[in-house]
């Protein structure tokens, strides 16, 4: 009977260690699974962070394009306009003198 209390207790014995080391290993396996999960999430977040960076990059240089072709319409629209109004005074500078040397000869309209 002793004999087989002593099996038991170096079996219990034997569990207890074995227990002992399954928690330390589970630890250890958090421990890693939480520092590559850290890794993983830092990679990720400079990947993500790359991308944005790339997508603002883009829609920057695609809205400064666009800027700029608005701006060479405005500045063509705006020639055309000086143009205009240049020819307009010119025609109205003819007539004014017209009229001014009609006025001063004492013609009347």
């Amino acid at each position: 009977m002793s004999n087989a209390i002593q099996e038991m207790l170096k079996a219990l014995s034997e569990f207890e260690s074995a227990l002992s080391q399954a928690k330390e290993e589970a630890s250890e396996a958090r421990r890693r699974m939480s520092m590559l999960a850290g890794e993983l999430a830092a990679e990720a977040r400079g990947a993500a962070s790359s991308r944005a960076r790339e997508l603002a990059e883009a829609k920057v240089s695609k809205a400064r394009g666009e800027a700029k072709d608005e701006a060479e319409a405005i500045k063509k629209k705006g020639e055309q306009a000086l143009k205009s109004l240049e020819r307009s005074m010119s025609r109205h500078r003819a007539e004014a003198a017209e009229f001014v040397v009609g006025r001063l000869l004492g013609e009347k309209r």
